[in-house]
């Protein structure tokens, strides 16, 4: 039997979720001790791609190195991680993210979601660079900021109709009116110009409640998927404080449902938050992993 016949035949098991996440995995481990290469197999062969996947995920300031990753991997109940692609206010450096490390960590099993930390809320202190407070200003300062998000994408080879989340922090200052109209703006150049062609997933990370989600919803065209902190323990993507449920409720949304906290797997300890999925990735699996958080 082959890989390809193995892989058939998972993709028609009736099962339940985290069930078939199991077998997913085994079946991973199973190839590679069959002596079947990920590089060379069916199952993993192919470049990254968009997906749909439902799962719990992790996300870190700087993305780990390749056996950091692998521990992350076995046995955990994690499918996805958020990385830094870029840029002017994203805190960390990043020794680790380069075209290869997104190849091998893909080959391991993982889906990604990049983020982009460009300018942020002209009424929000503490930031490193801003956007203008006039929204046709911030709406061009939206589409630069997408442009050189794409091309940062590019450089570490995930594909075009990759998601990618513009991290939008709430960093405790009162939004006028003013700050509101700029910032839906600047989100929606951002939103346009990633869906240009060849289009991009056009997503937002900010607080439910704090980073004013919600109203993002009038955009037009909307964003493709949001991506909502709120440290409340409650995985559940439709459980987001602020939000309306008639809102992104069709696979349009993320969850960071806790903040940084250290968490150990397989003898490796990292500093991660923590997030749950249902909606777009890069990776290469062909199918998503089932209702374990969503």
């Amino acid at each position: 039997m082959t890989e390809r016949n193995i892989y058939h035949i998972l993709m028609i098991m009736i099962a339940p979720p985290r069930v078939r996440h199991i077998v997913t995995r085994l079946l991973f481990t199973v190839l590679l001790i069959a002596g079947v290469t990920v590089a060379d197999s069916q199952f993993a062969a192919a470049a990254p791609a968009a997906q749909r996947q439902v799962g719990k995920g992790l996300d870190s300031c700087t993305a780990p190195s390749l056996k950091q990753m692998s521990a992350f991997w076995k046995n955990s109940p994690y499918t996805y991680w958020g990385i830094y692609i870029g840029g002017s206010t994203r805190g960390c450096n990043q020794p680790n993210l380069t075209a290869d490390w997104v190849r091998q960590v893909t080959r391991q099993g993982w889906a990604l979601l990049p983020i982009w930390v460009g300018p942020q809320n002209p009424c929000q202190p503490y930031q490193a660079a801003h956007f203008s407070k006039n929204a046709k200003t911030a709406y061009a300062q939206g589409k630069r900021e997408a442009k050189l998000a794409y091309n940062a994408l590019h450089a570490l080879g995930l594909p075009d109709n990759s998601p990618i989340d513009y991290d939008l922090e709430a960093s405790g200052g009162r939004n006028t009116a003013a700050c509101v109209s700029a910032t839906k703006s600047f989100i929606q150049g951002w939103v346009n110009q990633l869906h240009e062609p060849p289009a991009q997933r056009a997503g937002l990370y900010t607080s439910t409640c704090n980073g004013f989600l919600d109203q993002f919803a009038t955009l037009n065209p909307d964003l493709d998927f949001i991506d909502g902190a709120s440290w409340d323990r409650k995985p559940s993507t439709m459980d987001m404080p602020c939000v309306s449920t008639s809102h992104w409720n069709s696979h349009g949304r993320h969850k960071q449902y806790l903040g940084a906290h250290n968490e150990s797997w397989n003898k490796v300890r990292l500093n991660v938050d923590s997030r749950c999925g249902n909606s777009f990735v890069a990776g290469n699996a062909h199918f998503t992993y089932g209702r374990v958080c969503a």
